[in-house]
C-alpha cells in the first residue's frame, strides 16, 4: 500500500495545470485563483494622515512659542486643508491629511483649550501620531503572487490598492457522480436495502468553495453500461469525481468502466478511512478520481487528494494545518495505517485541547455534528492517553 504523501506525490505529478486565464471584477474574484501577479494603483496611505482626533502642528514651533499655539481651521476625512501656517495648530481627525507645513499629531487628550488657544504637554514627539504616505504599501508593489487564492480579505486589500479588475484562473469543470444501486435521494421513499446519498452533496458544496464550477452529475446504478453512457461526455469537464465503487468488489463497477475509457491508477492508500482510490486521466485534459462510498472515507479521501489535485491544476499549492494540541481522552488501536479521528477542537485557558468523538467507523456520520477538525495518528501509533499531546488537523469553515 502506498503512503499519504506517496499518493499525493503520484497525483500531483500527474496533474496537467490550466492553461486558460480571464479577468474579473474584484467582486467576482472570492475563491478564485490569481493568474498574475496583483499590484497595487496607489500608495497607501495616498498621503500623510492623522491616526488619531487631536491637533496637527509643527514641533519646531512648540518650544518657540512655549507651547501654546494659536488654533487656526480644521482638518476632517475627505478634506483638503490649507497650509498651516507658522505659530499656529490645526484641529485635525482621524483619517484626515495632514496639512502641509505640520510634521506631528498631539492626542486631544494630552492638551488644554483656553479660547482659541491649545496648550500643549512637553515633550511632544516628532512624528507622533501620522501615517506616512506609502508606509503601508507603495504604487506598484506586488501584493498578491500567481497561484494564491483569493478570500475575503485579500478583496479588501485589493480594493484599498484601487484594483478593480483581477486575472484569475478559468475555473475547473468538475462533474460529480455517486454510484451505488442502494441510493436516493433525500425525500424520496427508502425501499428495503436502501439508503440516503450523501457523498455528492457535501462534495459539490466543497468545489463551490474551491474555486470550482461543480456539475451534478447525480447517482448512478452498479451498471456498466449506464456509468459508460453518464461518462460518455466527460472530455468536456477538467475532472471527475465519483464516490462508491472504488474497491474490489462484484459490483465496484467504477474502475472497470474508467479503465476502459482511460488511464487509471488503483491504489491501496494506507490510511484509515479511505483505504481503496482511484486516480486517473481520460484524455489530454480530464482527470478523475474514484473515492470511497463510506461516507466519512468520502470526506477524508477528499480533503487529503481531491483539494491539493485542484490546487496544483490551479499553480497553486496547499498545505492542511497541523498543530500540537492536548488530548481530553484516550484512544488505543492496532497500529498499521495512517488514521484520522474526527475530533471536537476547542480552547481552555489559551491551551488548544482535542477530544476523540464517539462513533469512528466510516460509515458513521453521526460525529460530524461536533467535528471541526482531525487527530492525526501516525500508521506506527497504537494511540495515546488523556493529556499526550497530539496532531490535529482543523477544519476552517
Amino acid at each position: 500500500m502506498l503512503s499519504i504523501d506517496e499518493a499525493c506525490q503520484n497525483i500531483i505529478r500527474r496533474i496537467i495545470p490550466v492553461v486558460a486565464t480571464e479577468t474579473v471584477a474584484l467582486a467576482k474574484a472570492r475563491g478564485r485563483f490569481a493568474a498574475a501577479e496583483i499590484r497595487a494603483g496607489v500608495n497607501n496611505p495616498g498621503f500623510d494622515s492623522s491616526s488619531m482626533d487631536g491637533y496637527a502642528v509643527r514641533v519646531a514651533d512648540l518650544a518657540r512659542a512655549d507651547f501654546r499655539l494659536s488654533l487656526v481651521g480644521e482638518s476632517k476625512a475627505g478634506d483638503a486643508p490649507a497650509a498651516l501656517t507658522a505659530g499656529t495648530c490645526m484641529r485635525i481627525f482621524t483619517g484626515a491629511p495632514l496639512p502641509a507645513g505640520a510634521d506631528t499629531v498631539v492626542i486631544q487628550e494630552d492638551v488644554k483649550r483656553d479660547g482659541d488657544a491649545v496648550i500643549f504637554p512637553r515633550g511632544t514627539q516628532l512624528g507622533a501620531n501620522v501615517r506616512r504616505r506609502g508606509e503601508d504599501f507603495r504604487r506598484d508593489d506586488v501584493l498578491y503572487a500567481a497561484g494564491r487564492r483569493i478570500d475575503a480579505y485579500k478583496l479588501a486589500l485589493f480594493a484599498a490598492a484601487g484594483v478593480a479588475q483581477v486575472p484569475v484562473y478559468a475555473r475547473a469543470r468538475v462533474l460529480v457522480v455517486a454510484t451505488g444501486d442502494e441510493l436516493v435521494m433525500p425525500g424520496e421513499t427508502l425501499r428495503p436495502g436502501q439508503i440516503f446519498e450523501s457523498n455528492r452533496l457535501a462534495t459539490l458544496a466543497q468545489l463551490e468553495d474551491f474555486g470550482a464550477e461543480a456539475i451534478d452529475g447525480g447517482t448512478v446504478g452498479d451498471d456498466p453500461r449506464a456509468l459508460r453512457a453518464l461518462l460518455a461526455r466527460s472530455t468536456e469537464y477538467d475532472f471527475v469525481i465519483t464516490s462508491g465503487g472504488a474497491s474490489v468488489g462484484d459490483y465496484d463497477v467504477v474502475k472497470q468502466v474508467f479503465a476502459e475509457i482511460g488511464e487509471i491508477d488503483f491504489w491501496k492508500v494506507r490510511i484509515k478511512p479511505g483505504k481503496p482510490l482511484a486516480f486517473g486521466r481520460i484524455g489530454e485534459r480530464t482527470h478523475f478520481f474514484a473515492l470511497p462510498g463510506n461516507p466519512v472515507s468520502s470526506l477524508v479521501t477528499y480533503k487529503l487528494f481531491v483539494e491539493p489535485a485542484l490546487a496544483a491544476w490551479y499553480h497553486s499549492a496547499i498545505s492542511a494545518w497541523q498543530l500540537p494540541a492536548t488530548a481530553v481522552n484516550d484512544f488505543h488501536r492496532v497500529p498499521g495505517r495512517t488514521e484520522f479521528l474526527r475530533a471536537k477542537l476547542y480552547t481552555e485557558n489559551g491551551k488548544l485541547l482535542a477530544e476523540v468523538l464517539k462513533g469512528q467507523a466510516s460509515h458513521r456520520l453521526g460525529p460530524i455534528r461536533d467535528t471541526n477538525g482531525f487527530i492525526r495518528m501516525e500508521a506506527d501509533s497504537a494511540g495515546f492517553d488523556a493529556g499526550a499531546v497530539v496532531v490535529v488537523m482543523p477544519l476552517f469553515n
